[in-house]
């Protein structure tokens, strides 16, 4: 199978898994999003968000570090395997100990008990790390999907159940931690690999200069995604966090579906290509057929954010309704940010990636440190001031790093943006003139069908060139049996 090939079928296995994951998931959090009040939810989300920046890092320099490696070698994956189980250990003792401590001064008392069972998640995905990393390299996504698949409709069942019992917040807690389990065993026994009892100093020096650097740039990597939130609890309190959240969370789905199956099935296909103009072009393709459908997906959504927030979570979280509308603006850059950081990974310019990160903890940081005082409307402007700046910080790195000219890096991002922000013009005006009694569900019809049609006829009347580009690199990854189809889609919009 040809490397283009091989990522379409990657990239299409991986939005599913992450499709069934997230979906579980948002099932689930809506159920108890509607029984549990906003303090409640603050509290919870706290510890999921140290759970969540565990696991990132526990999970990225080591995984890495084996799909990177030319050959599988039983000795340095061995090395690995106990290396990682030794981070997943002192990771865990110091959420239990320290963190629990800093949860209780800084942020509330009641969520340390929920941080506390949430922590033995470290371990677990210690145990996964090295045999996750096999599948990727082996290109094994089908098995990842199918795997998480199964896992997440197993937990989901877990916690829907013990949610409509009035579990509360330890719903969530249990599907958490079913999830965790079944994934963790599935992945063990579909590697086919066992570790050796062997363990090499050397080996482990050398897993350690690759993967100790992009473990510090995952950790600061995903802290620069989760600190607005964590300095909106800390400064705002469990109320404002939990507002902010439920603002959020059907992007993190988005994101999740959309972007994030692309940047891990982006770095094994990369790494094939040694040649950094060849990565560099590369790259720039895959960034311009992500923003043609991945832009307007999310200004889309930023027109009914509104109505959404009131039809799914209900009335009590409208607040959060304007919120989304701003963060679902302010989320496109990250695709760029993430393929940017999948190309400097993949030709080992881990410097780069970390750069790239520092600066981006840097920017939120002083960005919320003014922003967030003034409350949350201001969280969300300053989350859209630190997206759209960073992403332009990686473009710079990736213009001095693969050598593109920054006139084709523009070329290739511009239109996606105008049509979009077009589109999103066309279908706030037409929310203005729909008259208020119209019901919740009509409306995120009729706006999304008006989205939708009004960015196909600005794509085709206006932005011809950019539709002739996506729907020939559309060809020349997608399956055999949507060739026809799309050949004849060019043959009736004229885009041959």
């Amino acid at each position: 199978m040809s490397l283009k090939r091989q990522l379409s079928s990657s990239t299409a296995w991986m939005s599913l898994a992450a499709s069934g994951m997230s979906l579980v998931s948002f099932l689930v959090f809506i159920i108890i999003s509607r029984i549990l009040s906003p303090n409640e939810i603050g509290l919870v989300v706290f510890a999921i968000l140290v759970v969540e920046l565990g696991k990132i890092v526990i999970n990225g320099g080591i995984t890495i570090a084996v799909v990177q490696r030319k050959d599988w070698d039983d000795n340095y994956s061995s090395t690995c395997f106990y290396l990682n189980l030794l981070y997943g250990i002192i990771f865990t003792a110091l959420v239990v100990t320290v963190g629990a401590k800093l949860t209780h001064d800084f942020y509330d008392p009641a969520a340390v008990e929920i941080l506390q069972v949430l922590s033995v998640i470290f371990l677990i995905e210690a145990f996964k790390v090295v045999h996750e990393g096999k599948l990727r390299r082996e290109f094994l996504f089908k098995v990842i999907a199918l795997r998480s698949i199964l896992a997440s409709s197993i937990s989901g069942v877990v916690g829907v159940t013990l949610a409509l019992q009035g579990y509360g917040v330890w719903a969530l807690v249990a599907q958490q931690l079913t999830g965790q389990v079944l994934i963790t065993a599935v992945t063990l026994i579909s590697a086919h690999w066992w570790p050796r009892l062997h363990f090499s100093f050397s080996l482990a020096r050398e897993a350690l200069g690759f993967s100790a650097p992009m473990m510090l740039a995952n950790l600061i990597y995903t802290l620069c995604n989760t600190l607005l939130e964590f300095m909106v609890g800390i400064i705002l309190g469990p109320v404002a966090l939990g507002i902010y959240r439920i603002a959020g969370r059907a992007l993190f789905i988005l994101q999740d579906i959309i972007i994030r199956p692309m940047e891990q099935t982006v770095f094994p296909a990369l790494s094939r290509l040694k040649d950094n103009l060849a990565c560099g072009e590369a790259t720039l393709r895959i960034m311009r057929m992500s923003c043609f459908v991945i832009v307007p997906i999310f200004f889309g959504t930023a027109a009914i954010a509104a109505e959404f927030i009131e039809l799914v979570f209900g009335e009590k979280w409208s607040a959060s309704g304007s919120l989304m509308s701003l963060l679902a603006i302010g989320s496109t850059p990250l695709v760029v940010r993430l393929q940017v950081n999948a190309a400097l990974t993949s030709q080992k310019k881990s410097s780069w990636v970390m750069f790239s990160t520092i600066s981006t903890l840097l920017i939120t940081l002083g960005i919320g440190y003014l922003a967030i005082p003034h409350g949350l409307q201001y969280a969300a402007l300053a989350y859209i001031a630190v997206s759209y700046i960073t992403g332009v910080v990686s473009l710079l790195i990736f213009y001095k790093v693969f050598g593109c000219r920054l006139l084709a890096i523009v070329n290739a991002l511009w239109p996606s943006y105008l049509a979009s922000g077009i589109m999103l013009g066309i279908c706030m005006l037409l929310k203005h003139e729909l008259p208020a009694s119209l019901p919740s569900t009509l409306q995120i019809v009729l706006v999304c069908a008006t989205g939708g049609l009004a960015y196909l006829l600005l794509g085709l009347l206006v932005f011809r060139k950019e539709t002739k580009n996506f729907l020939q690199e559309g060809l020349s990854i997608a399956p055999a049996k949507f060739s026809p189809l799309l050949l004849r889609l060019q043959g009736w919009f004229r885009l041959n």
